[in-house]
């Protein structure tokens, strides 16, 4: 990297650095490993103008040349500037960290015994960049040798999440190289069963032990393929596969200060009723005052749009409109950050994408990677109204996406691109299009301190509404796995406690008990005696019996009478064909009367299609076709 010899002002800024650190090659080699692999010149000066003002801070303290105090000047330097700045950003952390860990490296200070208890990440956070940095020259030190480096992480490299990949494989390395640092076959057979008795499983379930395992085996199966261990080598046995697979985390995995993995029912289930009951309160009230402040962010920002003011796509609008997509839809936050406005027609791969209607109806394609499917998702349908036209119940997920792609209009033309959440004064394409540490700013900057503390986050924020949804439901799972876009068993396993299913199933079976003891009771002329109960609390009791969903519903509704005048319920079936589909869809998009029994029936039909079946939705596929031929 030669840029400086034409840049003069970025010579001036290096001539300012080589007074500080002479000669003026140290400051010319920091410049070039602070800014490797950075094209954009406006965060080169950034780099290089944070590394004047540090070493400008640590020339106020002795300059005999020793690390410690060259850590203590960081010190004060990062407190300085979180005192002056409550908003600091993850970059200012990120370029200390990298002129501190360059200054290490290339020797500019003498190591001292005061300089060993020094961790810069106590002082700068780590990044995720940072731990796959860390683990990645963990597992390049404990290898026996350069191929089995390489051919580790090709592995890694077909893996969606590579840190954890890495954080297992390099554990396991160093347990061998221990033994054997040339890895003979006896050692990779110990070494692994080292790692397996050595497994911490305290935070974690015996399902994440059995599949880390797993990861560990598979690896090692495919260096012995490659001929890279040797071909005579055993290896250990995995643990056997747990049979309950319910997931426990050992950080709170929702917004309540009420942590689910950790309630424990003090004995009777009145208690764990009251358990749940304090918990889902708490969490309401959360999502609540989450949603709120999102809506009233969304609604300022779309005054300023309406009164011509120049806006665009702000951290704080996004993330905003992140909060309502996934509390409604259930999005998870990777392919929501990766989602696009268009989408190739002649492609045939699997594409994230956004389709919006003329009446407002929103289709999302997304692609979880983990399942390896496309999965398609509805949101309810919402226009772009005017500003005094606009109420906090108008703003959903329809309207969030239809209002970002207004903003985004021109800066997707300008960056070519078709990806939605471009950021204000974004000039280039990000290959991380995520938006955890935009979250974790607006956190800080609108919740109160007590819900800071509980660090949520917007996968957090989908796995509260799931479990909402399944305590507000009486435990309706399809409803809740329908919300995720996960099969039941998955939803069961991942999002679902254990003590809470276990609650929810306990009372249901208290309720078919309380059920078919009256109905046992029904023809015995003392029952009220049998059962404890006066007239009037048996036939209040057998109304709330009976009015369950699970055990009554339709059935008590049958059997109250009714008078003869009553209009009489009628049933509407919809036929599920391509033909009735495309129909239904020709009618939504062109029917001017939106209350009519007809539209109802039609959008309900839709909507239930599109996240029903893989058949339901092939069919919406072939309708929208169908419709395509016919224009």
């Amino acid at each position: 990297m030669e840029d400086y010899k034409n840049d003069k002002y970025l010579n001036k800024k290096l001539s300012e650095l080589s007074a500080l650190l002479s000669p003026k090659s140290n400051a010319i080699e920091l410049y070039e490993a602070l800014t490797k692999g950075i094209n954009n010149r406006g965060y080169r000066l950034k780099h290089l103008s944070m590394a004047i003002e540090i070493f400008t801070n640590y020339q106020k303290f002795s300059v005999e040349g020793y690390l410690n105090t060259f850590q203590d000047s960081i010190v004060s330097f990062v407190h300085l500037e979180e005192i002056n700045n409550k908003n600091i950003n993850t970059l200012f952390y990120t370029i200390v960290k990298k002129v501190y860990q360059n200054a290490v490296a290339l020797k500019y200070f003498i190591p001292n015994e005061a300089s060993d208890s020094f961790d810069i990440f106590q002082l700068c956070p780590q990044s995720s960049l940072d731990i796959t940095e860390a683990l990645k020259t963990c597992l390049e030190k404990s290898s026996c040798n350069e191929e089995v480096t390489k051919a580790t992480q090709l592995f890694i490299s077909s893996k969606n999440v590579e840190k954890n990949y890495l954080r297992i494989f390099a554990n396991c390395f160093e347990d061998i190289s221990r033994i054997d640092p040339n890895w003979s076959p006896s050692a990779i057979k110990q070494g692994i069963e080292q790692f397996i008795d050595n497994y911490d499983n305290g935070n974690s379930a015996e399902t994440t032990k059995y599949h880390e395992i797993s990861r560990v085996l598979e690896l090692f199966s495919h260096l012995k393929g490659l001929g890279l261990i040797d071909k005579h080598t055993v290896f250990p046995k995995n643990i056997k596969k747990p049979s309950s697979s319910s997931l426990t985390r050992s950080t709170n995995p929702t917004i309540s200060s009420i942590n689910i993995d950790k309630l424990k029912p003090a004995g009777a289930m009145t208690s764990a009723q009251n358990l749940i009951e304090e918990f889902y309160d708490d969490l309401n009230a959360k999502l609540t005052y989450l949603l709120d402040k999102a809506t009233s962010i969304i609604l300022s920002y779309f005054l300023k749009h309406e009164r011509n003011d120049s806006v665009e796509l702000e951290n704080d609008l996004i993330v905003s409109m992140h909060i309502i997509i996934v509390n409604e839809m259930g999005i998870n936050p990777t392919p929501l950050y990766n989602l696009k406005v268009t989408i190739d027609a002649d492609s045939k791969t699997k594409k994230e994408f956004i389709k919006v209607e003329d009446d407002g109806y929103v289709r999302i394609n997304i692609i979880k990677w983990r399942q390896r499917r496309l999965q398609k998702r509805s949101a309810t349908p919402s226009t772009t109204p005017t500003f005094s036209e606009l109420k906090a119940e108008n703003i959903n997920a329809a309207f969030c996406i239809q209002f970002a792609i207004l903003l985004t209009e021109n800066r997707r033309e300008d960056l070519k691109t078709n990806l939605l959440w471009i950021r204000k004064n974004q000039r280039v394409i990000r290959n991380d299009n995520s938006f955890d540490g935009e979250f974790r700013i607006f956190c800080d900057k609108y919740l109160p301190p007590d819900f800071v503390k509980l660090k949520p986050t917007l996968m957090r924020v989908r796995m509260s509404r799931a479990i909402e949804i399944y305590i507000g439901s009486d435990g309706d799972v399809v409803k809740t796995a329908t919300y995720l876009g996960n099969k039941v068993k998955t939803t069961l396993s991942t999002y679902i406690p254990a003590f809470l299913q276990e609650v929810v199933y306990r009372r249901k079976i208290s309720v078919f008990q309380h059920l078919y003891l009256v109905l046992a009771t029904a023809n015995e002329s003392e029952k009220l005696a049998l059962l404890g109960l006066n007239q009037e609390q048996y036939d209040s009791y057998l109304k709330e019996v009976y009015k369950n969903e699970d055990f009554g519903g339709i059935l008590f509704e049958t059997l109250k009478p009714t008078s003869s005048e009553s209009a009489v319920d009628t049933e509407t079936f919809f036929i599920c064909s391509p033909k009735n589909f495309a129909f239904a869809l020709k009618l939504l998009k062109t029917s001017s009367s939106k209350d009519s029994e007809l539209y109802k029936i039609c959008l309900h039909a839709v909507n239930k299609a599109s996240t029903g079946s893989i058949m339901q939705k092939k069919m919406i596929q072939e309708a929208e076709e169908i419709l395509e031929q016919d224009l």
